[in-house]
């Protein structure tokens, strides 16, 4: 069937936009797959030349023959929005813009903790900004904690040798559930016994009204730094200053950050 006048006023005009873009340098091409008679043909890239988007595959067959190029200009643009950008045309499938690639999650919540809605959104804000910073993920290895969480993280600061009393603010808080420990400890209880002790600690001192942690009010997280270089510490808290809010203390037994959010 013979094209019409106008249909074939516009294949001579994309032949010569693609003679342009060929003289201009104007097209990518990579080496493809030999081709195969039997199966359709398609195409491997997109270029864009002078508004024209022009798909080109070659083959390099072994052997001292010429480079055998195949070239097809698309009858329509329809495909494509009108008032589509042409760097959005040519962004490979997966690839994803400035403002997705802010909202990915950046960091890893290790199994069983549980974050607050209030401090994981801090921990995504500084999660970003530590990853613009370094191009790694952050590690959440604690969250909102029920006594009996918080009784086995301090029973594990204790058996590490950590200064307890140095840690928490609330040092009456902090000396009475050292007592129920050490009281355990000299009755040589096994370790969930101890553990035990020290949540109906600070259970009682919950009943009063006493948190000894922020842990313990949906308002602190731990964040892994045994893996930072000093660099990577100087980023992780420059985006903590950045966000704002938040108070940053670095624990040695087990190493972390201590983010204090509320």
């Amino acid at each position: 069937m013979l094209r019409s006048h106008p249909a074939l006023l516009r294949r001579a005009g994309r032949a010569a936009v693609l003679v342009l873009a060929l003289s201009a340098g104007g097209c990518v091409s990579r080496i493809a797959r030999e081709p195969d008679a039997a199966a359709p043909r398609r195409s491997l890239l997109t270029a864009s030349a002078l508004g024209e988007q022009v798909e080109l595959d070659f083959w390099v067959p072994d052997g001292p023959a010429a480079r055998v190029l195949s070239l097809r200009v698309p009858e329509s643009t329809d495909d494509a929005p009108a008032d589509a950008e042409p760097s959005a045309l040519l962004r490979p499938r997966g690839a994803t813009s400035a403002e997705d690639d802010d909202e990915e999650r950046r960091y890893v919540v290790l199994p069983g903790v549980d974050l607050a809605p209030a401090v994981e959104q801090k921990v995504a804000e500084i999660a970003c900004a530590y990853h613009r910073r370094t191009g790694k993920e952050l590690v959440v290895t604690s969250g909102t904690r029920d006594p009996a969480r918080q009784a086995e993280a301090m029973h594990d600061l204790f058996r590490h040798g950590a200064d307890v009393l140095g840690l928490y603010k609330d040092k009456t808080a902090a000396r009475e559930i050292k007592s129920a420990y050490e009281e355990e400890l000299s009755a040589d209880q096994p370790p969930e016994a101890v553990t035990a002790a020290l949540e109906r600690v600070i259970r009682a001192q919950i009943d009063r009204g006493v948190f000894i942690s922020a842990h313990l009010r949906e308002g602190a997280v731990d964040i892994r730094n045994r893996d930072m270089t000093p660099a990577e510490k100087r980023a992780f808290l420059d985006g903590v200053d950045e966000v704002g809010g938040v108070l940053a203390l670095e624990e040695s037994r087990p190493p972390h950050y201590h983010l204090q959010i509320d």
